[in-house]
């Protein structure tokens, strides 16, 4: 037992580095309704829509028509069905929440 801990330990190590270089890059936050939630690595010419893309697009719950851009202490809502706010330049350490529909599907 002694043996598998410290195997498991051993290999925990092992991965850290590449935990911490991966913590490194910049990233964008993508959350709310879309199917893969959580950081997307941020890249010079990542759009709004290309970075919910890369979270596996939006679920069937998603709502693209209120997508809320927070990026420092403010916060504005697009809508994506509109070309203009599907090529928004993102910036490193922005974050995008897609929210649920309301009970009418918008």
């Amino acid at each position: 037992m002694k043996t598998i801990i410290s195997a498991l330990f051993v290999s925990l190590l092992a991965l850290a580095p590449l935990h911490a270089a991966q913590e490194d890059k910049p990233t964008v936050v993508v959350g709310g309704q879309v199917r893969a939630p959580g950081p997307v690595e941020f890249k010079k010419d990542l759009t709004l829509f290309t970075a919910i893309q890369s979270a596996r697009g939006a679920t069937e719950f998603g709502a693209l028509n209120r997508v809320k851009l927070i990026r420092g202490k403010e916060a504005k809502t697009y809508d994506l069905r509109k070309d203009e706010n599907k090529t928004l330049k993102l910036q490193a350490g922005d974050v995008i929440e897609v929210p649920q529909k309301n009970f009418i599907g918008r």
